[in-house]
């Protein structure tokens, strides 16, 4: 911003004729930075958002055998964020990533705001569900998320109706997307067939001024669809372990066909350093395998806890370091998934030497907030499988991830 400033101040000295302070004035209100580099119209009623995220990960597997995967370090994330308002009442967001060397369009869609309590959403976002994957990916506790994520799905394209009451209290959000499979994301769609998504979440005590209620909250969410059979789109999903190891998937000729329902219970509580996430998912789907029909359950949960030692206020929306160091917290979380039955193995839907019927995990995990753009993360994880290998139950897994993040 003061370099724009110098410059207009330069090329005016140069034709000896000096920039009015109004003029100065005006260029310094509509750019700036903050959390993000901003431009604005002089009246105000445009604005532009120019921020960036870059996680930089290294994953090590530690005393495993077999192996579960490679050590390796790689970008997790790298994302130009641009976001804007146009004429006060239309907002939009761009977000393409860049990491592994793809060009992934993440989110892409127009909102239409008269009002807090109803906003109209257009375009490709996250579906209204999971309360961790809903949760901005530079604010989780930890590095990966957990299990439940594997039931929940990630972005799709839609039309959605949000909004907020009572002053913040109640948020809801409700829409019709493509469809996609549990964990996944989808930029189109083959079939006929739509998905609806619903979610509302309570917090009761938000404006009654008591510390401790005030960040306490409850909700629930629902998808329901219907889809048709479709080789070249099967819908189907794959579960990843928070060290991202393929730890179930079905059959290459598996499909989605006929419904697919989820439901979701889902809380957060905030009071001073201390923060509590926690929710189940579960997921039932109708698939297809040469013609044979098999209607198939899996359910998941987690707890996840935050401590910030360093005393600032621990919040769904990360930490804001109050030291000149800095802050520090402490996580941990435990967290299940599985299926209801083992039909998908007697029917040859999943191979149980490839695929495991459920998993349990814990971790720990440590972060350094430098300040509001900077954060290093490093977790700890282990996890124990049933099935999954030619004897018996797959090997269990311990990873550490480390992350360098810088968010603007």
């Amino acid at each position: 911003m003061k370099l724009a400033v110098a410059i207009v101040l330069i090329s005016s000295a140069a034709r000896a004729q000096p920039v009015p302070p109004d003029q100065i004035a005006a260029l310094q209100q509509t750019s700036g930075y903050k959390d993000g580099f901003i431009l604005a119209a002089s009246d105000g009623s445009s604005k532009l958002y120019i921020g960036g995220i870059a996680q930089f990960d290294g994953r090590l597997f530690v005393d495993d055998n077999p192996d579960p995967g490679a050590d390796q370090f790689y970008f997790q994330t790298l994302r130009i964020d641009l976001r804007g308002t146009i004429f006060d009442h239309y907002d939009f967001r761009f977000l393409p990533d860049f990491a592994g060397g793809k060009l992934v369009v993440q989110d892409a869609y127009v909102d239409t705001r008269y009002s807090d309590a109803l906003k109209i959403r257009f375009g490709k976002t996250k579906v209204p569900f999971g309360i961790e994957r809903l949760q901005n990916e530079t604010s989780t506790v930890f590095a990966q998320r957990g299990l439940p994520t594997n039931l929940v799905p990630n972005r799709d394209l839609g039309v959605e109706l949000f909004g907020e009451l009572a002053r913040g209290a109640l948020a809801y959000q409700v829409g019709i997307f493509n469809g996609v499979a549990d964990g996944a994301s989808g930029d189109g769609d083959l079939t006929n067939g739509k998905e609806a998504a619903a979610r509302v979440f309570v917090r009761p005590w938000a404006q009654s001024g008591i510390w401790w209620l005030a960040n306490l909250g409850a909700g629930g969410a629902v998808t329901y669809g219907d889809k048709d059979a479709n080789v070249a789109q099967p819908d189907t999903p794959q579960w990843k372990t928070p060290a991202q190891s393929t730890i179930f998937q079905y059959a290459d000729t598996v499909v989605a066909d006929g419904l697919h329902w989820r439901a979701t219970a889902q809380g957060t509580w905030y009071a001073g350093p201390l923060g509590l996430l926690g929710e189940y998912v579960r997921s039932t789907q109708h698939i297809v395998l040469n013609g044979t029909h098999e209607r198939v359950a899996a359910s998941a949960w987690q707890a996840v806890g935050q401590w910030v030692i360093t005393g600032e206020d621990a919040t769904y929306n990360s930490v804001s370091p109050a030291h000149r160091y800095g802050a520090f917290d402490v996580v941990g979380r435990v967290e299940h998934i599985g299926l209801d039955d083992d039909h998908v193995f007697d029917a040859g839907f999943a191979d149980p030497t490839k695929s495991v019927q459920s998993a349990w995990s814990s971790g720990v995990g440590a972060d350094w907030f430098a300040n509001r753009a900077f954060r290093a993360v490093i977790d700890l994880e282990r996890t124990w499988f049933e099935l999954g290998a030619k004897s018996g139950n797959r090997a269990t897994e311990t990873s550490i991830e480390a992350r360098v993040q810088l968010a603007f």
